[in-house]
């Protein structure tokens, strides 16, 4: 995005730079273990008693406890939420869920979806009021860092760190491999979960918070970590989508960030494309242009990865399974008004173009996900969460010619596109934070602004 000499930066609003609520020291701790609990630690760490309690749901339950004995904090609390734009698609969402617990007796059904839409109204006040926008942008860049890096010693270690060491409460998370490498998962519970997070950061990554501009290679070190990553997480998707991110984020960098960025972004390829022809024999070069050759793959119906060592029955197979994914929403049997919530396992078959029978049992797409356990109202209220979501970021991006909205538009808009082709797999807190981020400072720029 252009910028002007006089255009404001998030460090000229005093209350990004120093919250109103900051001095207290006791919702400050609580709030920022939140946050950076949030996207360090596994879903599989915490204490079973009948019931995870993760760390999430402890600074949940930490925060309930502090401001029930705060009147004022409440008070705002309910104000800042009813001024969000997203406010009425998750309310709506929350009813649908409300009365699928009471029709199909799934009390997960509606307590899933009320602690993660809490959460985020957790998150949208903690940054805004306690933590800082900036503050909060400076964490996450942390975490950013320390995942990125993290994941390049995972890969080389050949296991889960997070697994090995932090598995405290029941799970079924397993290392994974394909075609005889291991992938990466970080602290989520499956590569694919990883992939989804590393999106996000790549685009954080490429935000310049001094003069709130979009510039790719604000921070080259971390930009490449989290590309390596992405390739180490052997997710298609995630790698075709941060390609497509990656333009998406030069499109908004205005004319002077894309001139730079497109001759960095030249000398760079020309060392990329050395160093894989310096390492095509040995493993790592194998793989890395195995994962490119799947990507083109997919987009033109080629079998180049086979070349370099990919399972192509294995591809072919997830291929085909995903292609009757959206038969789904044809299915008679299934209701159309009423899910069946998340307690009920599902199963169907189909027959494919040969006649063979193809069965599903496991949903790799989100939305197809949400209409099983939903049906289309909860569809269709969280799709218009989504909407709502996008529009206003971008709307507000070019109002206040700020580039943190725009970024982070990006982000979700790439989040969202990618989740056709995988479950969200509780990775949506993370999109949450990213949105909370954007939210509040949009709530009070649109205050300060009338």
């Amino acid at each position: 995005m252009e910028t002007s000499s006089k255009k404001l930066t998030l460090y000229d609003i005093p209350e990004f730079v120093e919250p109103e609520l900051r001095k207290m020291k006791g919702l400050y701790f609580i709030n920022l273990f939140l946050i950076v609990t949030d996207f360090l630690m596994p879903q599989y760490f915490g204490i079973h008693i009948g019931y995870d309690i993760t760390c999430t749901r402890l600074a949940n339950i930490l925060l309930v406890v502090y401001v029930l004995f705060n009147l004022k904090i409440v008070l705002a609390f309910i104000d800042h939420s009813l001024k969000c734009a997203l406010t009425f698609p998750l309310l709506a969402y929350l009813f649908v869920a409300f009365y699928t617990m009471i029709f199909r007796t799934d009390i997960n059904a509606f307590m899933m979806v009320f602690l993660e839409i809490l959460t985020f109204y957790m998150l949208l006040f903690g940054i805004r009021y306690v933590i800082g926008v900036i503050k909060s942008i400076k964490i996450i860049l942390f975490c950013a860092y320390f995942l990125g890096f993290y994941g390049l010693l995972e890969y080389f270690g050949g296991h889960s760190l997070y697994l090995q060491l932090l598995s405290t409460v029941p799970n079924t998370v397993t290392n994974v491999y394909r075609s005889g490498h291991y992938r990466i998962m970080g602290p989520c519970g499956h590569p694919l979960g990883f992939g989804l997070l590393l999106l996000l950061f790549l685009a954080i990554a490429c935000y310049d918070i001094e003069r709130d501009e979009i510039y790719l290679f604000r921070r080259p070190v971390l930009l490449v970590v989290l590309f390596f990553d992405i390739f180490f997480t052997g997710s298609r998707s995630t790698l075709g989508l941060a390609v497509i991110e990656i333009g998406a984020i030069l499109l908004f960098s205005g004319i002077k960030n894309i001139k730079k960025s497109l001759t960095i972004f030249l000398v760079l390829s020309i060392f990329v494309g050395l160093f894989l022809f310096i390492n095509k024999n040995n493993s790592l070069g194998q793989y890395l242009l195995m994962q490119i050759a799947s990507v083109i793959d997919t987009a033109l119906g080629t079998r180049y990865s086979e070349i370099f060592g990919a399972e192509i029955g294995r591809l072919d197979s997830s291929e085909e399974y995903r292609r009757f994914l959206p038969q789904i929403f044809g299915l008679e049997w299934l209701n159309p008004i009423l899910g069946r919530g998340i307690q009920e396992g599902f199963g169907a078959e189909f027959y494919g173009t040969d006649g063979a029978v193809v069965y599903i049992y496991s949903i790799d797409n989100y939305y197809v996900a949400q209409f099983i356990k939903y049906a289309y109202p909860g569809l269709v209220t969280y799709v218009l969460f989504i909407i709502t979501s996008i529009f206003t970021l971008f709307r507000n991006g070019l109002r206040f010619r700020c580039g943190l909205f725009v970024i982070v538009g990006i982000a979700v808009t790439i989040y969202f596109i990618n989740l056709w082709w995988v479950d969200a797999l509780q990775t949506l807190k993370f999109v949450y934070v990213f949105l909370a981020l954007a939210f509040g400072a949009i709530i009070h720029l649109k205050k300060i602004k009338r």
